[in-house]
């Protein structure tokens, strides 16, 4: 399983009609975090006229949450909410504050205007995909280092560290569509020495890469 989101915070501002909007994205992993970064920007930007946003979460329940902060019903929270489902980004919340520029702009303006702010900050933002896998640690002899090395350049298994000790410690990072593949096909391969009872850890964890390097979601 994987999904799409963002590790650092971004901005944009665009300008319509002399009214400003300020997009800020940001991961969220809860409702009381989301809540607090919205306080806490309403809080910096108190003499702005709105700060709507949208949030959504990687949850069982599929949190999402959208709010007009005083426009139109309709206009601003949704707009946002729609603009990240379509990007197909969770654990993320889009806040947009707009300062009035003394032009009404409409409904339909103010969906524009949104919707726009938020592409816009969603494309200033560096998105990654997070993977949910198995991390599962190894103590082997050197013999066996280069079968499991093979299987897992075969599989597209990671390989996230490795020690050269008196034996080599390994850890990979197995997916569960090919858990059952690798495991099948190392027990084979050792003559059952590298099984997945062998491991001396095992445990679930998120992992993304940043500039070529895998970094465990904490």
């Amino acid at each position: 399983m994987s999904y799409k989101t963002v590790k650092k915070d971004a901005f944009a501002e665009t300008e319509i009609k002399k009214s400003k909007f300020l997009a800020h994205i940001a991961e969220v992993k809860s409702e009381e975090e989301a809540e607090a970064l919205i306080k806490q920007t309403k809080k910096k930007y108190y003499d702005a006229t709105h700060s709507c946003s949208a949030y959504v979460l990687n949850s069982d329940s599929g949190i999402r949450h959208s709010s007009d902060d005083g426009e139109p019903s309709g206009t601003a929270g949704k707009p946002i909410l729609d603009v990240i489902l379509g990007a197909g980004l969770l654990d993320v919340i889009v806040i947009v504050t707009r300062y009035f520029g003394g032009t009404e702009l409409g409904t339909g303006g103010l969906v524009r205007a949104y919707s726009g702010a938020t592409a816009e900050v969603i494309k200033n933002a560096e998105i990654v995909e997070v993977t949910t896998a198995k991390l599962f640690e190894f103590v082997i002899d050197y013999g066996l280092l280069p079968k499991l090395q093979h299987l897992c350049m075969e599989l597209g298994i990671i390989i996230h560290e490795t020690e050269y000790l008196e034996k080599v410690k390994i850890s990979l990072l197995i997916t569960e569509e090919v858990s059952g593949k690798f495991f099948k096909e190392i027990t084979e391969a050792t003559a059952g020495v590298i099984t997945k009872e062998s491991a001396v850890k095992e445990e679930v964890v998120n992992f993304y890469l940043e500039s070529g390097k895998v970094i465990i979601d904490k």
